[in-house]
């Protein structure tokens, strides 16, 4: 059964359009692309919409699987979806699935509302050896141990490696780049969350540029807004820059808030971080259990500490000119940093594209509608290396319809969850996914693998 989407303004930076086109889709891909309306089983009418390649989220916290269930928990991709986004990449920050290919599989069996993508967590190779203190080194021959797992999981199609360099401090330069090495050999992507933030943020971008060194490694940091944004922003994306006019493969990306999300346990907490971040605990807020939205005291957060370290966070600590300044440079794509734990969070998991479009480019004007989707389609999809964020014919067909003039994130701190308007369509490869906020194919996504 074909569809036809008629009338809309097609911005598909990949093949530098943006102009009124029509598409028809046809099993699954675009079929043709014309100037006159098609014909099809069902016809979409885009006047005054845009129509965009799906929305590639290069930066999400996969669902949990509930463990009584066996099921995933899927508010996360549902709310992925219903923000436009098609594709997303899974187990960044160095944490993740403990095997990463069965959950891949998984997602194929189960079947989820967008395609899912997963990087290779280095706690994951920690957990794979049964190594559970993140303030300790690991042994010459459990890193052969650890090196080798990674070796046969790349080669079973994971995007690349992800490193979170600050939540395991006990890991040292030559375990990163051991790990580091194996994604180099088979030419895949090394991201991080860099090792330090603020004052020492530019040492922990030379830390981790180091391992890829060779100039042949595609290296990715992480949510440069929640490591810059407290006064080094210009900084750091000269010191980018700079790497890359000598050579070094080096992207970014951030997502357009002003306040990170962590749990609380996490070592982003360990003593100082008052001092690195010139703040209180005011500026902490809980998002989820008990004490969902309240601010921490110094009790409360000793007592969370203690006895709920999972629970969710989020400080309200980033310099909102500086996470601005990110988004606009060439280089910095948009990406979500999603995460949802028992449906609460952070609302970039329900607002980051549609906040992105609304603020950067019908508010302030400071980005054109195509450079904001280059930036969530194009740029992640090649930096990625995977066929997605193209609607060239013969791609598949991932696709967003959205109403720039309505267009607006509704997620709260309150409320991460709430939908956002704007959107009218998504279509997931070929079937349509979501109709008006309605999702109409929760099983339209499939796992993403490269060779």
């Amino acid at each position: 059964m074909g569809i036809a989407i008629n009338n809309g303004r097609l911005i598909d930076p990949a093949n530098k359009i943006d102009s009124k086109l029509n598409l028809l889709i046809e099993n699954g891909k675009v079929a043709a692309i014309s100037g006159k309306p098609f014909s099809a089983d069902t016809i979409i009418d885009a006047t005054d919409l845009i129509v965009a390649p799906g929305f590639v989220d290069i930066h999400i916290h996969e669902a949990n699987i509930d463990k009584d269930t066996g099921d995933f928990e899927i508010g996360t991709f549902e709310s992925m979806l219903r923000m436009g986004v098609t594709t997303a990449i899974g187990g960044n920050c160095g944490f993740g699935a403990l095997n990463p290919i069965e959950y891949l599989d998984k997602v194929d069996s189960d079947r989820i509302p967008i395609n899912l993508g997963m990087l290779l967590p280095h706690n994951s190779l920690r957990e794979a050896i049964n190594f559970k203190d993140k303030y300790k080194e690991v042994s010459p021959s459990e890193l052969t141990k650890m090196t080798g797992i990674a070796n046969e999981w790349l080669s079973q199609g994971l995007i690349g490696v992800s490193f979170g360099l600050r939540y395991v401090p006990g890991a040292n330069t030559k375990e990163y780049f051991e790990v580091a090495n194996k994604a180099k050999e088979q030419n895949r992507l090394i991201t991080a969350h860099i090792r330090d933030d603020a004052a020492g943020v530019i040492d922990a971008l030379d830390e981790f540029i180091s391992f890829g060194l060779d100039g042949k490694s595609k290296m990715q940091v992480s949510h440069i807004g929640s490591m810059a944004a407290f006064g080094q922003m210009d900084e750091f994306l000269s010191a980018v820059d700079q790497y890359k006019y000598n050579g070094v493969d080096i992207s970014c990306d951030c997502y357009p808030y002003y306040a990170f999300c962590v749990a609380i346990g996490r070592t982003t907490y360990d003593d100082g971080f008052m001092q690195r971040y010139n703040t209180d605990y005011e500026s902490i807020e809980i998002l989820e259990g008990e004490y969902k939205n309240k601010r921490c005291t110094p009790e409360l957060f000793a007592h969370l500490r203690q006895n709920d370290p999972d629970v969710l966070t989020t400080a309200h600590v980033m310099k909102s000119d500086e996470v601005d300044k990110a988004l606009s440079h060439p280089n910095v794509m948009i990406a979500s940093d999603g995460v949802l734990n028992n449906m609460q969070g952070h609302p970039r998991v329900s607002g980051t594209f549609p906040r992105a479009l609304n603020i950067l480019v019908n508010e302030r004007k400071s980005m054109s509608a195509y450079e904001a989707v280059r930036k969530m389609t194009q740029m992640p999809s090649e930096r990625l290396g995977i066929e997605k964020g193209n609607l060239a014919v013969g791609k598949d067909a991932d696709l967003v319809l959205f109403n720039l003039a309505s267009i607006e994130d509704k997620a709260s701190f309150t409320n991460p969850t709430d939908e956002p308007v704007g959107i009218k369509y998504v279509l997931v490869n070929g079937h349509i996914a979501l109709k008006e906020n309605e999702i109409t194919n929760s099983k339209a996504g499939q796992s993403i693998r490269i060779k």
